[in-house]
């Protein structure tokens, strides 16, 4: 493995282990309303009507407030054996020039 290949697997690696998510677990790019159309919960807890992300609509309001134009919002998934290892994550990530700058977890194990 060249010096570039191992510098790279290593910092991936530090990234899972801190819970990181990296570009290469982005799986979908997504507009705030297809976001909103499939991240709506009802609980009686949060009232009536159904909110964006549940418990965790102020991380959304945080993320969305970062937003600047240009920016994208992805659906990521980290990989299947980071699943089995009982490390998964998945969410939405917010994209600027190509890079992860902010993430909201929707699910983990």
């Amino acid at each position: 493995m060249s010096g570039s290949k191992s510098r790279s697997s290593k910092l991936q690696h530090k990234q899972r282990e801190r819970g990181n998510m990296i570009r290469e677990w982005l799986t979908k790019q997504l507009t705030v309303q297809e976001i909103e159309s499939r991240y709506s919960v009802q609980n009686k807890q949060l009232g009536p009507k159904p909110v964006l992300f549940g418990f965790q609509n102020d991380q959304w309001l945080e993320l969305l407030a970062k937003m600047q134009p240009g920016d994208e919002l992805w659906e990521f998934r980290s990989p299947t054996e980071t699943w089995q290892t009982l490390s998964g994550r998945a969410g939405i990530a917010l994209v600027r020039n190509g890079e992860v700058i902010d993430s909201l977890v929707t699910m983990m194990n």
